[in-house]
């Protein structure tokens, strides 16, 4: 499951994302949202929560990175990553906004593989359907009722529908989307070190638990762009040994005046396991979410959710807390 309370996830994040933070044209926006997931090919129901990043274009289009937990169905625990662009209608008031957007979706799924009858975590591409409506009620705060239609060819298709709230990054002086300027380094100091420990979850239906580790070197490229090196120890599931480095390129966004941050990063992860019958050193895929917040000039915390890609079907989420300091 993807650590039950997660499952799958981004923690979460934690948040949702600097995604679209190297194009600052516009205001952005972040959500939080819960509600109900069905899945009518097996006639069943779930949870289901998300986590949204909302990049403005102009009054009328707009783009969004999701990610999107559809809960647990039978023999299929799953959520999934998408970018979507939308096309938005703005009420004369500017308080109501209804949108419509659509856009690929790389879904995670812990299910049984019919051939072994063993548990894998499938990959592999869908497409997200989504309807909106956004009230902009008292700024910098929003409210969204989302519906989505998640279609697959190799895996279940969803509907689920949402409720949430949304924080404007920029202050308003009216409702709706608002333009917001771009911005500098908030200091002198460019480097950080982050010391972080936390938890791995193996992504099975016994979701096993291990204890990890990390240290981060974070180099600030632009204002919105960040290059990190990291080493990593998922420490021991008793499914999965894994420890590597790992390099990733980041997009990021700071709000709250530049204490506080949300950024995506990607990557590789050379990573040795060792718990695995035939233990070896592979070449996997890195996903990372990070929310952070800078109590001085040079300390600050941060929180992060991995994702492991891996090629065999032993995904893992990792969830550190980590203490860095800039220089």
């Amino acid at each position: 499951m993807r650590a039950r309370w997660l499952r799958r996830g981004p923690p979460a994040a934690l948040w949702m994302l600097g995604l679209c933070g190297a194009v600052p044209a516009m205001a952005q926006e972040l959500y939080a949202l819960a509600g109900a997931q069905y899945t009518p090919g097996l006639e069943e129901t779930s949870y289901s929560f998300m986590y949204e990043y909302l990049h403005n274009f102009n009054d009328h289009l707009f783009a969004t990175f999701n990610w999107l937990n559809e809960g647990h169905v039978t023999n299929h625990h799953r959520d999934g990553l998408s970018g979507q662009i939308w096309a938005r209608w703005l009420s004369p008031s500017r308080h109501l906004a209804l949108s419509a957007g659509a856009g690929p979706y790389r879904y995670y799924d812990t299910t049984y593989l019919e051939s072994t009858g063993g548990v894998t975590d499938a990959h592999n591409w869908g497409v997200m359907y989504s309807a909106a409506a956004h009230w902009y009620f008292r700024a910098p705060w929003v409210l969204q009722l989302r519906y989505n239609y998640v279609h697959t060819t190799t895996s279940i298709s969803t509907d689920t529908l949402l409720i949430g709230i949304g924080y404007q990054f920029e202050s308003a002086s009216h409702p709706g989307p608002v333009r917001a300027g771009s911005y500098g380094f908030a200091g002198a100091q460019r480097n950080e070190v982050t010391l972080m420990a936390g938890n791995s979850i193996v992504n099975n239906f016994q979701s096993p638990h291990g204890v990890a580790y990390g240290l981060e070197y974070r180099r600030r490229v632009t204002p919105f762009i960040d290059a990190t090196v990291t080493l990593l120890d998922e420490g021991d599931t008793h499914v999965v040994k894994r420890k590597g480095v790992a390099g990733e390129g980041w997009l990021t966004r700071e709000f709250l005046d530049h204490r506080a941050a949300v950024g995506l990063g990607g990557g590789f992860y050379l990573a040795r396991d060792e718990e695995a019958a035939d233990s070896a050193t592979r070449m996997l895929g890195l996903i990372t979410m990070a929310l952070s917040y800078r109590f001085s000039a040079r300390w600050s915390t941060r929180l992060y959710w991995y994702r492991t890609i891996t090629t065999d079907g032993r995904d893992s989420d990792v969830v550190l807390l980590g203490l860095g300091y800039a220089f």
